[in-house]
């Protein structure tokens, strides 16, 4: 275990956004966290990485209160999960964008009504959402297929909606969950550097991925979860490369490897 991280939460300041205090979730066949306690600032970008079942999926749906905890207490935004009125988590969620590995769009409808639907259901006015559309759909670069539906466009631009979508009501929190596991290295790469662009906007983004080039790559501050605890908590020093070429990174070995093998040509 890492003795440089830190399982006590600590005292809340006006900058915490999200914080676990000695955080269990149990269901009915298994305990998929344990004593899980750390505290986000606005406007961070961490990184939660682990192997599949280790409890990142867990913490993003606590931090929803898509789920409370069997023990210990979750604030998300002021609202604790012991005391919270479910009335309000409409209200909570409003204020976090969700992004997700299998993106979750409607098919049935174009880019831009995929992205107006996010304001239509928190009842913004007609004339509001276009202009919100608009911002949104030129910051994720298109605007230009914004007639398209989404069997017209390739995984990375129907993530790229999905980012839009999360984005247009402007939320405090972003959650992605694995928002690069269906995409290759170059796409990916692309979708981590826009989740920046969101971050150095502001809103605090939580990246949930089992990656490890990802989380080398482009993570500031990790946590590193095993069987529903934190082993790891670490916040990398300096400034974060975003020039680093992911694609390079993952299939290097795969090429040296492959190189190794090949015999020397004879004269």
């Amino acid at each position: 275990m890492n003795t440089d991280m830190n399982l006590a939460p600590g005292p809340l300041d006006s900058r915490t956004i999200i914080s676990f205090n000695r955080v269990s979730l149990a269901y009915k066949d298994q305990d998929a966290l344990s004593e899980v306690s750390f505290n986000v600032t606005n406007g961070e970008f961490m990184c939660l990485t682990g192997p599949s079942g280790a409890g990142k999926s867990s913490i993003l749906r606590l931090i929803s209160m898509d789920a409370f905890p069997t023990g210990g207490q979750v604030r998300v935004r002021g609202m604790m999960s012991s005391k919270m009125n479910r009335r309000k988590i409409p209200q909570l969620r409003r204020e976090i964008g969700f992004v997700f590995q299998d993106f979750r769009l409607l098919e049935d409808r174009s880019v831009e009504d995929n992205v107006a639907f996010a304001q239509l259901v928190v009842g913004v006015p007609h004339k509001r959402i276009a202009e919100n559309v608009s911002r949104v759909l030129n910051n994720v670069g298109l605007w230009g297929k914004r007639h398209r539906l989404p069997h017209q466009l390739s995984g990375g631009e129907q993530q790229r909606v999905a980012i839009a979508r999360a984005m247009v009501n402007s939320p405090k929190i972003l959650l992605a969950d694995e928002p690069t596991g269906n995409l290759d290295p170059r796409t990916a790469q692309d979708i981590i550097n826009l989740l920046f662009r969101f971050n150095d906007a502001g809103t605090c983004v939580i990246f949930s991925t089992h990656d490890h080039e990802i989380v080398k790559s482009f993570g500031r501050r990790v946590i590193v979860l095993e069987d529903g605890r934190i082993v790891s908590d670490k916040q990398r020093q300096g400034i974060v490369d975003r020039s680093v070429n992911l694609a390079d990174r993952m299939y290097r070995a795969d090429l040296d490897a492959a190189a190794s093998r090949e015999e020397p040509a004879h004269a």
